[in-house]
Parts: structure tokens; C-alpha cells; sequence
């Protein structure tokens, strides 16, 4: 009996040793090799090509599918406002600093996510325009070699900035415009309008912005904006919505670089923006879940198996599902962090399974019904205006 012990408990830490040199190959092989370099950066899109667009007006794509059941009674009449949408990060490897843009590798099955469950919430006022950009791999946002983090993000802003002068030039038309990023997606929109469009002819003409689930510190407000500020209700424009999502009792994730117009910065401990999405209000007070109008059942389609192999599986959404109404109440704390029900056994669970409570990847949809509506409202307050 004690050497069946003995070679169990062998056996144990075979495994062990053996899951964890798994594990660590993995990880190695996902992750850039070597700093930075410019010689290996991915040539730069050019957005005269319609490639380089996940989402267009001319294009049939995701971003135009509306979830089944959703009352299109009150949207605007010819989309009289553009939205410029900025992806979250879908690029984990393997590879450079920066992804490629290739429509064969896995990263790209990330934007059928994205437009589906973020940018579709906006084509009930808007005409969305995404770019495809050199966005920077996951690993930017770690916490080591903070030198080729701050590179790769830069590389990939460029990208987004290049993509906002086309868009401007070639299609906008001097028309209002919606600004949107999640995630990376927000890091570069909050840069851009600190760049381009705070106190300038442009800030006349943005309706709102939504950049979402990348933690706004309230200084970031102050040190980079003359002219915008937090919403503060429901019709207010020129404004910037900011929340990040985590179950009721989630730990605020620290640590993240931000870009200032002085530099960029680690920012830890400071209180960040939170505007409600249930009441689009920026105070502490708990909104009933009966003002919630809808949350959109995420599909995921990219396995671990399409990632590691660097491959896109190819699936495209041909219709969205019903929408799941009075799902959830919201709460801002006085960190700033959103607080929302946990979600347990249903197709809102946390996908990520994080031991913060962070419902990353939920920002947009589970407030989708409420993000379209408050984005057609918005709109037309700003026309009428």
C-alpha cells in the first residue's frame, strides 16, 4: 500500500512539473519575441482599400444585423450620424508586437465578435465605419518591457489616427459623428480626441463618445481635455461615456499605462470615471434592473485550438439573438468601478472566469439595448439642437 502511495504521489508531480513546462511553452510561444523593432513592425494599412475597413456603409457585414425582437420604431430615418468605431484587442499571438491585419489569422475571427456585439448597437442612428489597424498585441499591456509596450501602442494610435484623417477626407462628409472603442479600442479613441478633436471645429460635430471598458482616471480628464467631460444624462452631447463592468463584489484590475499629453503613465490608485448605463448618470446610486433593456447572448466562436494555431475558423453571423431584458441592476461605486449582478449559469457568465469578478468581455452587450437606445437618443438631441 505505501509504494502505491509513493508512486501516486510521483505520478502527482510528474504531472505537475509536466503541465507546468506545458504551460510555460504555451506561454512562450504566444508571446513576441525579442523588444520592439521597427524591422519587424507589419506594413501599414491603407485605408483607400476597403480590406482595411471591418465595417463600411457600402459593405453588407456584422455591424448592421439587428438582434431579433428589437422594436426599430424609433430609429433615425437615412442615419443622419456617423459612428467611428475602434476595436478591442483580439491579437494574443503568436507573432510580432503587432498584428498583421491578415483575415486568415485568428484575431480576425475577433472582429465578428466585436461588430456584433459592440458596434451593431449603433446602427440604429449611425452609419458605422470600423478600420482594421496594427493593433498591439495583449501583451502591451503586461508588465514587463514597458519600452516595446509604449511602442507597439503607438504604432497601432497611428493606425487609428491615419484610418480618423480618411474618414474625415473621404467619407464623414462634415456630418456629426459618434466616437466608440473597447478595451485598446477606447486607449486609442480617448488619445484621439485629446489629439484631434477636443477644442477644435471638430468638437462641434461629436455627438458622444463611448469609450468603454478601459478605466478612465478622473485626472486623465482633467490633464488632456479643455472641453470634455463626463455625460451626465441621457441627452447631453459632447460628452464622453467611461464604465468598466465587474460582478457585484469584482476587484478593480490596477497597473494600467495610460497616455497623457505629456507621456505615457502607469496609473494605480487614482479614482476613475463611471457613468452609469442604466441611467447614464455618473452618481452612486444602484439602478433598478428594470431599467435595463436588454443584454445581447455573446456568441463565441474562437477557440483555444483556432488561437494557438494562429487561425481564423471563418464563422460569420448571419442574424443576432434575442435580446435578454431586465437582466441586471448597475451600480458605480465611489472608486468609480461599475458594479452589475453576478452572473451565474447563463450565457452572461463570466466568460473569462477572473478572479477579480471583471466582465470584460460583457461591456457592450450587457448593456446593449440600453446602448442603442441612449445612442439614438443622443443623436437626437443633437440634431434637434
Amino acid at each position: 500500500m505505501k509504494r502505491i502511495f509513493k508512486w501516486s504521489a510521483i505520478v502527482v508531480v510528474f504531472l505537475a512539473v509536466f503541465l507546468f513546462a506545458a504551460f510555460q511553452g504555451v506561454q512562450w510561444y504566444m508571446l513576441p519575441k525579442g523588444p520592439f523593432s521597427v524591422d519587424t513592425t507589419p506594413a501599414a494599412p491603407v485605408y483607400s482599400q476597403q480590406k482595411f475597413w471591418a465595417a463600411l456603409p457600402l459593405l453588407q457585414d456584422t455591424a448592421d444585423l439587428i438582434p431579433e425582437g428589437v422594436d426599430t420604431q424609433h430609429d433615425l430615418a437615412e442615419k443622419p450620424v456617423d459612428v467611428f468605431f475602434v476595436h478591442s484587442t483580439g491579437y494574443v499571438g503568436p507573432g510580432s508586437w503587432n498584428s498583421t491585419m491578415d483575415e486568415t489569422m485568428s484575431e480576425a475571427q475577433s472582429l465578428e465578435y466585436m461588430l456584433s456585439s459592440m458596434a451593431s448597437a449603433f446602427n440604429g442612428c449611425c452609419e458605422i465605419y470600423a478600420p482594421i489597424y496594427r493593433q498591439a498585441h495583449l501583451a502591451a499591456f503586461g508588465d514587463e518591457d514597458l519600452s516595446s509596450s509604449y511602442q507597439a501602442l503607438d504604432l497601432a494610435y497611428q493606425d487609428v489616427e491615419s484610418a480618423f484623417d480618411y474618414f474625415l477626407a473621404q467619407h464623414n462628409q462634415q456630418r456629426p459623428f459618434i466616437i466608440v472603442g473597447h478595451s485598446q479600442g477606447s486607449l486609442h479613441a480617448l488619445r484621439l480626441i485629446a489629439n484631434q478633436i477636443d477644442g477644435t471645429a471638430l468638437q462641434e460635430r461629436m455627438v458622444a463618445a463611448y469609450t468603454i471598458g478601459y478605466w478612465l482616471p478622473l485626472d486623465l480628464l482633467d490633464r488632456n481635455f479643455n472641453h470634455t467631460g463626463l455625460c451626465q444624462s441621457a441627452e447631453q452631447t459632447g460628452c464622453i461615456v467611461s464604465y468598466d463592468t465587474y460582478g457585484q463584489g469584482g476587484a478593480l484590475a490596477q497597473g494600467y499605462r495610460h497616455w497623457y499629453n505629456s507621456g505615457w503613465e502607469i496609473t494605480e490608485g487614482k479614482p476613475i470615471a463611471c457613468v452609469n448605463p442604466l441611467s447614464w448618470q455618473t452618481n452612486t446610486e444602484r439602478t433598478d434592473a428594470s431599467q435595463h433593456k436588454g443584454a445581447y447572448p455573446v456568441e463565441f466562436k474562437r477557440t483555444i485550438k483556432y488561437m494557438l494555431l494562429a487561425k481564423n475558423p471563418g464563422f460569420k453571423h448571419e442574424s443576432l439573438a434575442p435580446l435578454t431584458p431586465n437582466l441586471t441592476w448597475a451600480q458605480c461605486d465611489q472608486t468609480g468601478v461599475l458594479h452589475v449582478q453576478r452572473q451565474q449559469d447563463n450565457a452572461f457568465s463570466n466568460h473569462l472566469d477572473a478572479e477579480d469578478g471583471s466582465y470584460h468581455l460583457l461591456d457592450f452587450s450587457l448593456f446593449y439595448g440600453n446602448i442603442r437606445e441612449n445612442s439614438i437618443q443622443r443623436s437626437q438631441a443633437f440634431l434637434n439642437r
